[in-house]
């Protein structure tokens, strides 16, 4: 895997952290500031005051002043105790939810708010994994950041602090200790560059287990778990991605240890070599048993503080290349909520062009040099065998992909000068597999809240639909919840049910461009019939595809379109495509066999 630089540095990354701090919670950012003091307060205590106690004795001095001293420490460390347990207390608490209430909230929002083409695509589905991995424990990542730059920040400030008391040694022991800590950092970081080299790998095996987690907690495929006896083969290939995943992470886990190890010599040699030093100048009378104590007991701390920064630097610099993970995907919500082109107006119905659009699925060729054009306020039925490009040709139309060239106009506007979001308002769509959420029927139509809802408008979309008699059959009527998961007094709609809630949603939206895709394919032949009734009033005014396998249906559409292979092969009416004697034509005769055989068996 290439070893790629991550767009985040650490040094940024830490001022990212400070102004979210900030920005989020002021009491934390006060809380990390009393963890830095008090954790390189307490130590200098415990540090000074052996040495104060022995100098008490040395210079002879009244016992009034040997009181008086052990009423200052004693103060002094009863004030330091109450901080850190207020910082204690407060901080992991805030640091939670700093993670997983502001940023991890903020990140829903981003989820939404990214493009649909880059969220659907590789790319975005490996980006968008990564960035909720670093927000989804509080031991490493968004969480662990700010604990490191707490660590880091009292690791760095008390070996300054003793650097300063030390500087009246010998200062080759001052840069031995510091070499020392500079060689304990760049052993722990070549784990962090092993890690980032094989971060991708990591997290597309990581992905694979999260989907094949998600798909077995998933109540929409229990069903065919168990009729199908799917628990076998789900246990055995999660546990092949778990599998996968431990052993790329013992294979970290080892260059962890052997840092460690190397570490562990570095401080070895390190205190060994000023402790001998120590021990001579006291032998010597170079200077006094308190000063020995204390230098003894400020070594130790200097080295405690260099080991330490240099094993939290590189956790941080770990956490750091999570967060950029993180930012990364935040970026780019916030690349799209501030790239607003300028606002456009369009009267309904509008028209829309393809001009020599290109479009391929990897190395598989869809469309190359496609042209189509629809002339505004034109009732068009778009036809062809599964795996013609119908559904890629509707996602062009939508924006939700893009072409790799060619243009796609709206009114003859290139679709690329057109506010994505203005773009969207354009179109009003019924999908096959469409968000039916679990709140009241009227919001789901909506997709707004019950109070902020055009009730009436409703009222009249459900009796377009076809969705009255049912609505009529519900104790709380268009209010009931369409799914019973949060409410037990929800109902369960059918398939035919549901695609009428989805149309009714299509309709509510009143967009200038209606696309209904298979929207009739649970239905019953009544309630379809119904539906082709009442297909002019539903396009009145508005341009409008109408996708199905149901070649009746193309009877009340102006045009009918036959896509075949990327192309298309036959344009017309209906009558016209069948005196062409086409693909069209055959298509129809056969379905109508099969309806007359059906007719035939039902009369028998």
């Amino acid at each position: 895997m290439k070893n790629t630089k991550p767009k985040h540095g650490v040094f940024s990354n830490i001022i990212f952290t400070f102004k979210n701090v900030y920005r989020i919670n002021k009491i934390l950012l006060v809380a990390m500031a009393e963890m830095v003091f008090v954790m390189v307060a307490q130590p200098m205590i415990t540090i000074l005051m052996p040495k104060f106690i022995v100098q008490f004795f040395e210079e002879s001095r009244a016992l009034s002043d040997f009181i008086i001293l052990i009423v200052v420490f004693g103060v002094v460390s009863l004030i330091l105790g109450q901080i850190r347990s207020f910082a204690d207390g407060y901080f992991p608490i805030m640091k939670s939810m700093y993670r997983s209430m502001k940023l991890g909230s903020e990140m829903c929002l981003a989820t939404m708010h990214v493009h649909y083409k880059y969220l659907s695509s590789e790319l975005g589905q490996l980006e968008c994994g990564k960035a909720q991995h670093a927000m989804s424990r509080p031991a490493t990542g968004v969480e662990d950041t700010v604990l490191r730059i707490v660590e880091c920040g009292a690791n760095l400030i008390g070996a300054v602090v003793y650097i300063i008391i030390l500087s009246s040694l010998s200062p080759f022991i001052i840069l031995g200790l510091i070499a020392c800590g500079i060689l304990s950092f760049l052993a722990g970081n070549v784990v962090n560059r092993y890690r980032l080299k094989h971060k991708d790998t990591i997290n597309k095996i990581r992905k694979k287990g999260h989907y094949v987690k998600n798909a077995t907690r998933d109540s929409k495929y229990a069903k065919d778990i168990r009729m199908y006896g799917m628990f076998d083969w789900l246990v055995s290939l999660g546990q092949k991605f778990v599998d996968e995943e431990n052993e790329w992470e013992s294979k970290i886990t080892l260059r962890e240890f052997l840092s460690a190890a190397a570490d562990g010599l570095v401080a070895f040699l390190r205190d060994g070599i000023a402790y001998g030093y120590l021990v001579i100048l006291v032998l010597n009378n170079e200077i006094p048993v308190s000063e020995f104590i204390l230098y003894i007991s400020l070594i130790a701390g200097f080295s405690m503080w260099v080991s330490n920064l240099a094993k939290n630097a590189i956790i941080l610099a770990a956490d750091s290349l999570e967060l950029s993970d993180f930012r990364v995907f935040m970026d780019k919500a916030e690349e799209n909520l501030n790239s607003r082109l300028p606002a456009m107006s369009f009267n309904s119905p509008v028209s829309i062009e393809f001009r020599n659009v290109c479009f391929s699925y990897g190395e598989k060729e869809i469309f190359k040099n496609f042209d189509l054009k629809i002339q505004k306020g034109k009732k068009i039925a778009l036809v062809g065998v599964n795996g013609a490009g119908k559904s890629t040709l509707v996602k062009l139309m939508l924006n939700l992909v893009e072409p790799s060239e060619g243009q796609i106009l709206i009114n003859d506007i290139n679709s690329k000068e057109i506010d994505i979001r203005d773009y969207f308002d354009l179109f009003s769509v019924a999908f096959q597999d469409a968000l039916v959420l679990a709140y009241g029927i009227d919001s789901n139509i909506s997709m707004k809240s019950s109070e902020e809802t055009d009730q009436e408008r409703v009222d009249d979309v459900i009796k377009l639909a076809g969705l009255e008699e049912k609505i009529n059959s519900l104790e709380n009527g268009k209010y009931t919840s369409a799914e019973r998961y949060l409410d037990d007094q929800g109902t369960e709609l059918s398939g035919g049910e549901r695609q009428k809630l989805i149309l009714a949603r299509a309709l509510y939206k009143d967009a200038p461009f209606l696309i209904l895709d298979e929207p009739s394919s649970a239905l019953d032949p009544i309630a379809e019939a119904q539906l082709y009734e009442k297909y002019n009033e539903m396009t009145k005014g508005k341009t409008s595809i109408y996708i199905s396998h149901r070649l009746s249906s193309t009877k009340f559409c102006d045009e009918v379109l036959l896509l075949d292979g990327g192309c298309i092969t036959e344009r017309g009416t209906h009558d016209e495509l069948m005196k062409l004697n086409g693909k069209y034509a055959h298509m129809y005769m056969v379905q109508s066999h099969y309806y007359n055989d059906r007719k035939e068996e039902a009369s028998a």
